[in-house]
């Protein structure tokens, strides 16, 4: 592991920053986009510790070579979880130092807001296969994780695909 890698919160002036990370796992996702969800995640400067946030991994020099976005949830099974959504590393030469400095940095955040559970989606693409050498999968089983559910998605008519909606009236049954 690399000592070199630290796991800070993104900050209001990183947001355009991080956006080629993002696009490694949303290659189409408009920086529009992007930039509102980042906002409303790590919210205002002045407010105390929100129960959302996205965390980054950056180098010595402030480069992002990674980051994830966190809600805390209540889970039917396990109680109070931290959510992990949109868990991104790109490292030309070692994905296992970014990789574990954000996974320690999960376990902080569920540590500090009482879960006692963290569930993560991993993007499918940047996964890997589990027991690859490098992969994203390997690092969260070599730190504890386990594959629990698989998640599917299914968009409804363009819903949260970047395309532009139909109008009520093309719509069927006018359900937009």
């Amino acid at each position: 592991m690399d000592e070199s890698f630290i796991a800070k919160p993104l900050g209001q002036r990183q947001i355009d920053q991080a956006y080629p990370l993002v696009r490694a796992i949303f290659p189409d996702l408009p920086v529009e986009q992007w930039r509102a969800f980042a906002a409303a995640h790590i919210g205002p400067v002045d407010t105390p510790a929100t129960p959302t946030g996205i965390m980054t991994v950056q180098n010595a020099r402030g480069y992002l070579h990674g980051l994830f976005s966190y809600a805390i949830a209540e889970h039917l099974r396990h109680g109070r979880i931290l959510a992990v959504e949109n868990f991104v590393v790109l490292d030309l030469f070692d994905m296992s130092g970014p990789a574990e400095t954000l996974l320690r940095a999960m376990d902080r955040l569920a540590r500090g807001h009482g879960c006692t559970a963290i569930h993560t989606s991993l993007p499918e693409l940047l996964a890997g296969e589990a027991g690859s050498r490098g992969s994203l999968l390997t690092c969260f089983h070599e730190d504890g994780h386990r594959t629990e559910t698989l998640r599917l998605c299914k968009a409804m008519d363009g819903a949260n695909d970047n395309r532009a909606h139909r109008s009520q009236a093309e719509s069927p049954h006018g359900i937009p």
